[in-house]
Formats: C-alpha cells, sequence, structure tokens
C-alpha cells in the first residue's frame, strides 16, 4: 500500500508540477523520468500505467520507447502503449514497433499493425503483405488497413495481389485498403486500382468507390460517365457515376446525365434529375422539361421539382404549361415550384400570365403573386378589378388589401363603392378591415388594469400590484417595466415576471415578461382619415355596399366610427338598422353599454332584444367600475334574462365579480337542469376569489358537491370549502 501511495503521489506532482499545456491536458515535460518509472513499476496498478502512458503521449522522447515498447505484449496495455509510441518523433518508435510485429499474436499484433500504418512506416510492408494471408481475420483486416494508409506503390501491389484470394468482411477491408492507397498515388497508378476495383462483382461499396474515382482521375472519364450513369441494369453503379458527376464542372457533364434521362427506369431518372438540380445548368431544362410531361408520375413531379434550384426563367414556360396537367398532384407540384422560382424574369412571366391569359390562367397568376409576395403589383391588380370575368374582379380585390403602402386607401373605398356581385363586396370588405387593422397607429386609447401580479419565476414570493400599475396608467404611463424599483421586490434573488390582464379599447388582454422587460399597453387607433372616408362613402352606397362599410367600421373602432354606427341603428330601412344594431350589440368596448341597455328594455323586435341581452351580460364586466356597480348592471337585466342560452352566459360573466351577492346570484341557478352545470362552475370561481373564513361560501360548496359529477370541480370546491369553514 505504501508503494502503491508513492506512485500515486508521483503521478499527482507531474500533473501538479510547473507544467505545458496541450489543449485540454497539461504536464510537464521535465517529469519524463517519473512516468517512465511507474512503467517500469512492478508495484504500480494498470491504471497507472495507463494513465503515465496517457501522459507520455504529450511529452514522451526517445527515451520513452524501451518502457512503453515493453507493454506491447500486454493485452490491457497495449493500446495505451500505442498511445503514447505513436506521436514519438523518433526513428525509435518505429524499430520497437516492427520489432513487436514478428513476436505478437492476436488482438496485441492487430494493434500495433494498425500503428505502424498510422505512421506510414514503409518498412512494414512486406511483413504486412504476408499477414494479409493470415489465418486470423482480425490480424488479416488490421494489415490491409494500415497498407492503405501507408499507401505506396509497394503497399498498393500486395493489397491488389491479395484480393483475388480474399472473401467477406476481409475482402471488404482489402478494398478499403487499395481505395486509401489510391488516394495517395499519381493519376496513372490510382486509375489502374479503381479500374480493379470497378469491375468486382462485390462488394459493392468498393465498385461504386472505384469507378467514381476512375471517373475523376482519367481523360476520358466523361465517356465513362456518360456509359454508366445511362446504364439501367445496375442501380448502384449508376448511382455511383452520377454522384461523381457533382464533382466535375462543365456543360458536357450536364448534357451527359440530361441524354440519359429518357431511356432510364424511373429511380434512375429520378437520381439523375436531383443532380442536375444541384448542378444548377440552365443546359438541362430542356430535357428537365420533357420529363415532367408524361411518363411516370414520380419521375415528372421530381423533374418539376428540380426546376427551381436551377432558377432560370427558361423553365416558366414549362412549369406554366403544367398547370392545366390532367393529374391534379402534378398540377399542383407545377404552380408550387413555379411559386418557388426566384428572379425578375419569373416575375415577369407570372405577370404576363395575368395580362394576358384566361380566366383560369390569371387567377392562377393571382395566387402565385401571393405566394411569391411580390412587390410593385398594384398598377397591374387594379388593371384586372375591371375584368369581365368577375371572379378575377374579387381575387384582385382581394390582393390589394394585401399591399402595405401599395395602394390608397380612397382607391379601396371605390372599389367596394362599384362593386356589383357580393364576391366582390366581401373581398374589397376584406381589404378594407384588412387595411385598417394594418396601418392602425399606437394609441394610449382607454386602457384598464385588471390584475397585476409580480412574481418569482422559479417559486418564492408573489405581489398583487394591481393598484401600483393602475396609478401608473393614471398618471400617463404607456409602458410598464418588470422592475424592483417600480413594484417592490417580493422575491429577492429570485428572478421575477411581471403579468398584467389589462383591457385596451375593451378588448382584454394578458400579456407577460420577465424582470427588466417592459409591457407595453398601447391599442391600435385606426387614422381619421379613414374612418371620415367610409363615414361619406355610406351616403353613396347601395344597401349591399352600406353593410359592408358598416362592419368595416367596426373594425376600425373609434368614436367617430361609433358614432356612425349609431345613427344607422336609425336608418328607414330595416337591413341597415338591423345589422347596425347587431355590430352596436357586438361592440368590443363598454362604452356602448348603455345603448345596448336600452335596446334591451325597449326593443320590440324579439331578435334584437335576444342581441342586446347578450351584448349587455357581455360588457357589463369590461366596465371601468367598481363590483358593486357591475352587480347592479346584472341585477338591472335580470327580468330580461327569458331563454338559458342568456342565463349560462350570464353565469359565465357573474364569474368575474367575486362577491357573496354574485355568488347568492349563481346559486339561484343550481336547481335548473339547464343550468347547473354552469351554476356549479361560476359558484366555484366566485368562491376561489372571496376566500377567507365565509359561511355563506361554505354553505354554497356543499350543495355543488352534491349538484356537480365533475371530479376536477369537486376537488376546487372541497379545497373552498375546507377555508370557508
Amino acid at each position: 500500500m505504501i508503494k502503491q501511495r508513492i506512485i500515486l503521489i508521483l503521478l499527482a506532482a507531474v500533473l501538479l508540477a510547473p507544467v505545458i499545456s496541450y489543449g485540454q491536458t497539461v504536464v510537464s515535460a521535465s517529469k519524463q523520468d517519473e512516468l517512465i518509472a511507474v512503467l517500469k513499476s512492478a508495484d504500480a496498478t494498470r491504471k497507472a500505467k495507463a494513465d503515465a502512458c496517457r501522459l507520455l503521449s504529450f511529452i514522451a522522447t526517445k527515451k520513452a520507447v524501451p518502457a512503453l515498447a515493453s507493454l506491447l505484449a500486454d493485452e490491457e496495455l497495449n493500446h495505451m502503449a500505442r498511445y503514447a509510441l505513436e506521436p514519438i518523433a523518433d526513428r525509435a518508435a518505429d524499430d520497437a514497433l516492427l520489432d513487436a510485429l514478428g513476436k505478437l499474436k492476436g488482438k496485441p499484433l492487430a494493434g500495433v499493425i494498425g500503428s505502424l500504418g498510422v505512421r506510414g512506416e514503409r518498412r512494414a510492408v512486406k511483413p504486412m503483405a504476408k499477414m494479409l494471408k493470415s489465418n486470423d481475420a482480425m490480424v488479416a483486416q488490421a494489415a490491409a488497413r494500415a497498407l492503405g494508409n501507408i499507401g505506396d506503390a509497394a503497399a498498393a501491389k500486395a493489397l491488389s495481389g491479395a484480393l483475388a484470394g480474399s472473401a467477406g468482411y476481409s475482402k471488404l477491408t482489402v478494398c478499403e485498403g487499395m481505395l486509401r492507397c489510391a488516394e495517395s498515388l499519381g493519376d496513372k497508378e490510382a486509375a489502374a486500382i479503381y479500374d480493379q476495383l470497378r469491375k468486382l462483382k462485390d462488394p459493392h461499396q468498393a465498385r461504386a468507390g472505384g469507378l467514381r474515382g476512375a471517373i475523376l482521375t482519367r481523360k476520358d472519364g466523361l465517356d465513362l460517365l456518360k456509359s454508366y450513369s445511362g446504364y439501367s441494369k445496375d442501380y448502384i453503379m449508376s448511382s455511383a457515376a452520377v454522384q461523381a458527376s457533382a464533382e466535375i464542372s462543365g456543360v458536357k457533364v450536364t448534357r451527359a446525365l440530361a441524354d440519359a434521362l429518357g431511356r432510364l427506369p424511373a429511380d434512375n431518372q429520378i437520381l439523375i434529375l436531383g443532380a442536375l438540380a444541384v448542378r444548377g445548368d440552365a443546359a438541362a431544362i430542356s430535357a428537365i422539361a420533357k420529363a415532367a410531361k408524361n411518363g411516370d408520375k414520380t419521375v415528372r413531379i421530381a423533374a418539376i421539382e428540380a426546376m427551381p434550384p436551377i432558377g432560370d426563367a427558361s423553365a416558366v414556360p414549362a412549369l406554366v404549361d403544367l398547370l392545366d396537367d390532367s393529374d391534379a398532384d402534378v398540377a399542383q407540384a407545377a404552380q408550387a415550384n413555379l411559386a418557388a422560382m426566384s428572379g425578375k424574369k419569373v416575375d415577369a412571366a407570372v405577370m404576363a400570365m395575368l395580362a394576358k391569359g384566361d380566366a383560369k390562367t390569371q387567377l392562377t397568376a393571382l395566387d402565385l403573386i401571393g405566394r411569391r409576395r411580390m412587390t410593385n403589383v398594384a398598377d397591374a391588380l387594379l388593371k384586372a378589378t375591371k375584368d369581365n370575368d368577375e371572379s378575377v374582379r374579387t381575387a384582385s380585390i382581394k390582393m390589394l388589401g394585401d399591399l402595405p403602402g401599395e395602394v390608397k386607401f380612397g382607391t379601396l373605398v371605390d372599389l367596394l363603392l362599384g362593386a356589383k356581385g357580393s364576391g366582390e363586396i366581401r373581398a374589397a370588405e376584406r381589404a378594407l378591415s384588412t387595411t385598417c387593422k394594418r396601418e392602425a397607429k399606437p394609441s394610449a386609447g382607454k386602457v384598464t388594469i385588471r390584475k397585476a401580479v409580480y412574481r418569482g419565476i422559479e417559486g418564492g414570493g408573489s405581489a398583487d400590484v394591481t393598484k401600483k400599475v393602475a396609478k401608473m396608467v393614471a398618471d400617463g404611463a404607456v409602458s410598464i417595466e418588470a422592475s424592483n424599483s417600480n413594484l417592490g421586490d417580493p422575491a429577492q434573488g429570485i428572478v421575477k415576471q411581471l403579468q398584467i390582464e389589462f383591457t385596451a379599447n375593451g378588448v382584454t388582454h394578458t400579456e407577460t415578461v420577465r424582470e427588466g422587460q417592459t409591457i407595453t399597453l398601447l391599442v391600435g387607433a385606426t387614422p381619421d382619415a379613414f374612418i371620415e372616408e367610409l363615414r361619406s362613402a355610406l351616403a353613396k352606397a347601395s344597401t349591399a355596399q352600406k353593410l359592408a362599410l358598416l362592419r368595416v367600421l367596426r373594425a376600425a373602432q373609434g368614436a367617430k366610427a361609433l358614432e356612425a354606427i349609431r345613427t344607422a341603428t336609425k336608418d328607414r330601412n330595416s337591413e341597415i338598422s338591423s345589422e347596425a344594431v347587431s355590430i352596436l350589440c357586438g361592440w368590443p368596448s363598454a362604452e356602448v353599454l348603455p345603448d345596448v341597455l336600452k335596446l334591451a328594455k325597449t326593443a320590440s323586435d324579439r331578435k334584437v332584444k335576444i342581441l342586446a341581452v347578450r351584448g349587455a351580460i357581455r360588457l357589463i364586466p369590461l366596465q371601468d367600475a367598481s363590483v358593486d356597480k357591475k352587480l347592479a348592471g346584472f341585477k338591472e337585466i335580470l327580468p330580461l334574462i327569458q331563454r338559458d342560452e342568456e342565463k349560462r352566459l350570464l353565469l359565465g360573466s357573474l364569474a368575474t365579480v367575486p362577491t357573496s351577492d354574485a355568488l347568492e346570484l349563481a346559486m339561484a341557478y343550481l336547481d335548473g337542469a339547464s343550468t347547473k352545470n354552469e351554476a356549479c362552475f361560476a359558484a366555484v370561481a366566485i368562491a376561489e376569489k372571496i376566500g377567507a373564513k365565509n359561511a355563506a361560501v361554505a354553505d354554497a360548496m356543499e350543495k355543488v358537491l352534491k349538484a356537480t359529477a365533475n371530479n376536477d370541480l369537486k376537488k376546487r370546491a372541497r379545497a373552498v370549502l375546507n377555508k370557508a369553514r
């Protein structure tokens, strides 16, 4: 044990001494003697010796060779000894390995053979040539690989001579060695090796590698490429030839591949089409287009897919011709790949289709314009809105709304006023609504903070900062930074996040950011000029157009848009007034609640009354008002609620008002068969927010537990009940 400790201390001293750095490992060059001593020690463990070899691999000199060589016969340490010997820049290391070559057997011998190959020791060629015939397959295979690494003419000759007498995996390693030799030799010698390999019957890897090398190393390689790329009976060799073509430039190679297309089976054609796509040579377009026209479907689609990578505009007519193909998959592939092609010439071809084609071609062109995200097309699209075909006009109008900055808003309004068919009107409505939303400018709007929580991301403290954030907004802030200086520090030493639930112009949003980031509480406001153009158009519009304009105003929102909607509710045309009432009842912000409540109370039309009641139920929780005022609003409309649908809607909204009165109101619907489930959910949601000990809450939860069959809801109700008792 004492000796073992000494050896470990010695190794530690080596590691801790002044050092030379070799990548991740550092060791003192002056410590070679201590490491050699470890190797010679009869008391050192195998691990200690292996560690010493590893360290010697960085610093060993001729001096370490004898000690390392003494371990070559050891099956367990042979690998580490060679690991240290291989980098030594002295002939002594070669001599030691050569000496071992004649003394070892089995795995240690195979290892030494490999090391001599790594060092490229040509003196080992002759003995290794004999070992190629060894009865020990491991030794024979190691010799084949090592000769390949040495790679001189003598090594190549030895391997070539052994090829005929080898079989199975040993034959594969001989072929591998020959391929490695060929990479080191001149073209003439290499070509002879490649020819020998490509003419074999097996293994296929060697045949394919031989053909590749034969094509690339000889002057007549193109002829060989032509011969094999068009050879349909042997896919492996055909594939090898085609793959080799990727390493040869020039239009002659492209044409050789293209010429072979028509006379090969489908799999071979697909292989060549892939190679032509990679080459990107426009000289192949004609042959590819021909392959795309008829024949095997998989070949046709592969040909279509080969055109975009080449990227030449000469492919456009061929793809356009295929857009009407009787095979839907081929036609779809043509359209998708035409869209994928880049370049101004392709854009010009698409625009020509729009200008001169029939309706079907024009619609395809419009689809391609959208897919390709083409710009500067507004004039052409405006011209197409006057086409004789309604489908072309409709598609053009629709697309104009997707061109940011290219079309004036007034032009879109004029298109709506000039639209005749329902499809055109809907397209113009969509274009206008899209533009209103896209061009909306940031505005503080009417923002109400509903809930704000600042908490640790991975546990820790949490703080309700709703009042703090609401005050910041009331003081004019439009953005809130998630920081301790703003909100306090509820979780010291822990990264926090801020979550804010707020309504902006009546629309509810929830945003969450990490500490140091900012939540912006801005809403989009449609420019007043847009709304004025829409309002002016109402006076000129037909009924169908006016209905569309009202829906666009709903998308635009804002006070002036709402004013126009209110005016339209009094229109003499019942169709227009009905649409305006529907929009008013569906308005996203609570500012219309008085109007909606009035309609709910006074409307004689049953449909209008139902819309108004539903609208009021939805709008009451959106008010920037106290909980008591919201509850009063619900009580005000209770007498107007007749249908089960509105009762269930009421229960959903009551869940946002956490008061005992709201709980009592929800419990009143517990006995109704059609409202029981919603009443249970509403009661539990309200009770969870009330919290604390409360007899009314406890009583309500006991009733919920008896009424509901929902296991998750029962679990929540029991949790509330335990706190409320």
